[in-house]
């Protein structure tokens, strides 16, 4: 079983030395961590980042990402599900459950296709899911998206019995602390922050997970919105702050605090 422990958790000091030179593009040099058993498709997610101009630590097992960890926290996850020595989703638990890399995004990278299968990957805080085979350019633009929105700065949004805190990436309902996984809470705060607009599926589609269709066809919009109304005890007859516009998509209407 993967196992975590603080001797593994540190931070990376090459990467903190790389950022202010930037890598063109306007955003910092990452480090992104790969763990991909097969060989030719970990060097090929490996060159693929490193055209973006990213830094790369690989891994073919579970064991060696706590190796890795002891050289410091990526800033990305890229992670397969079927490794040699642990499942990927003992290692998706495990990384989310430990306060050190809970805010640390993943994108899973599996041949496991079915719905079944990306469902729980999302639901345990996965914030994107790419099957194989898989085009290299997307995969480069994912990477770009989920790098965006966890290095921008963005400013703490106050509504009526609702604080959403970027800095923090934290979320408070009355007060009350409400765990999200780091797609709802993008979600959520891309929809408070263009408050009182309506925002179809597909502009969610693309602002959010960073995806370039034209339509919807596994309602990942709607799913993640009824998950949010249940977590924010949000009533979709009656609406505090998630409003449906039928045949268009959704639009915040929580009450700005003054």
């Amino acid at each position: 079983m993967f196992r975590w422990h603080k001797r593994h958790i540190f931070r990376f000091g090459k990467a903190c030395d790389a950022d202010a030179a930037g890598n063109g593009e306007g955003m910092r040099i990452s480090l992104i961590m790969i763990v991909e058993d097969d060989d030719r498709i970990r060097l090929l997610i490996s060159e693929a980042v490193k055209d973006i101009l990213h830094q790369t630590v690989c891994c073919a097992c579970a064991h060696e990402v706590m190796g890795a960890l002891r050289e410091g926290i990526p800033d990305l996850l890229l992670l397969d599900l079927m490794l040699r020595d642990e499942d990927g989703i003992d290692i998706l638990r495990a990384w989310k459950a430990n306060k050190r890399t809970t805010k640390v995004p993943v994108i899973i990278i599996s041949a496991r296709s079915a719905v079944e299968d990306k469902v729980l990957g999302l639901e345990l805080g996965a914030e994107d899911y790419i099957t194989k085979p898989f085009s290299v350019v997307e995969l480069q633009a994912r990477v770009r998206a989920a790098l965006r929105r966890t290095t921008a700065t963005l400013p703490c949004l106050q509504f009526e019995g609702l604080v959403i805190d970027a800095y923090r990436r934290q979320v408070k309902v009355d007060g009350k602390l409400i765990p999200l996984t780091f797609r709802e809470f993008e979600l959520l705060y891309y929809l408070a922050a263009h408050e009182n607009a309506v925002i179809d599926r597909i502009t969610l589609l693309k602002q959010v997970w960073g995806y370039h269709y034209d339509e919807d066809p596994s309602r990942t919009v709607d799913y993640h919105i009824r998950v949010l109304r249940a977590k924010l005890g949000d009533n979709a007859a009656a609406p505090r702050y998630l409003d449906t516009v039928r045949g268009v998509g959704y639009r915040f209407i929580g009450e700005k605090r003054p």
